[in-house]
């Protein structure tokens, strides 16, 4: 399915921007990913753009994970998928408290002799920019993430402290101690377990988006976007 097409159908629909599904859109078909993975889907916006690229591929899946309440959304991933008619291209599933336990049971299945095949080639990880859950849920996909794959992050600088709801996603900010709030928690997964791991060489931070390539490389390199211009630094 065609860019253009998808954007159309899923017009006005939170969350992601057009441009920032252009981009996803476009990731998908340079590296011809044929196993893709989304951790918080919301409404289901960006899985339509992921979709619609498998589809202009011709073959792939997506598997979605999020929390049970996502059915209660207004419109859900079905009803979306369902208008785009993409659903044969994705796997839904709606765990009780977060997507960790998926990922353990994903590990599971692709686990023999204590070695874990990597599935994945593509991670775009959307949940609740959390800590302990985003920081466990990384160390989680490495296992399950091909050479060569990526593992997106949104919502780079997002801080609890900016919100007056008592849960996100299933997360009390009121057991929070202060500087875990004021401190945007997806920044500190990446740049203290992300961009510190071994197994990763490449990363790329833009905007509110960051990137990492599962790639053994020396130096690692960081590039980071300001609107149309980059500056590359090794690490």
């Amino acid at each position: 399915m065609k860019f253009d097409e998808i954007a159309k159908i899923v017009e006005g629909v939170p969350y992601i921007s057009v441009n920032r599904g252009k981009v996803l859109y476009d990731h998908i078909i340079a590296t011809k990913a044929q196993n893709c993975i989304e951790l918080g889907f919301a409404h289901g916006v960006t899985s339509c753009y992921i979709a619609a690229a498998l589809h202009e591929l011709g073959s792939g899946m997506l598997s979605c994970v999020d929390l049970e309440s996502s059915i209660e959304r207004k419109p859900n991933i079905e009803e979306l998928l369902s208008r785009a008619g993409l659903e044969s291209f994705v796997s839904i599933q709606r765990e009780v408290n977060s997507y960790t336990w998926f990922l353990k049971k994903d590990i599971e299945k692709n686990s023999e002799n204590y070695h874990c095949k990597p599935t994945y080639d593509f991670c775009f990880i959307d949940g609740p920019k959390n800590w302990t859950i985003d920081g466990f849920a990384f160390f989680l996909i490495e296992k399950l993430l091909v050479e060569d794959g990526f593992v997106l992050f949104d919502d780079y600088l997002w801080k609890y402290s900016d919100h007056s709801k008592d849960y996100i996603d299933g997360v009390s900010i009121r057991s929070m101690c202060s500087d875990q709030a004021d401190t945007p928690n997806i920044e500190m997964v990446f740049q203290l377990l992300v961009m510190q791991h071994p197994n990763f060489g490449e990363f790329v931070i833009d905007g509110n988006w960051a990137w990492a390539k599962k790639c053994q490389q020396e130096p690692k390199t960081l590039t980071i976007v300001y609107g149309s211009r980059q500056y590359s630094i090794p690490l």
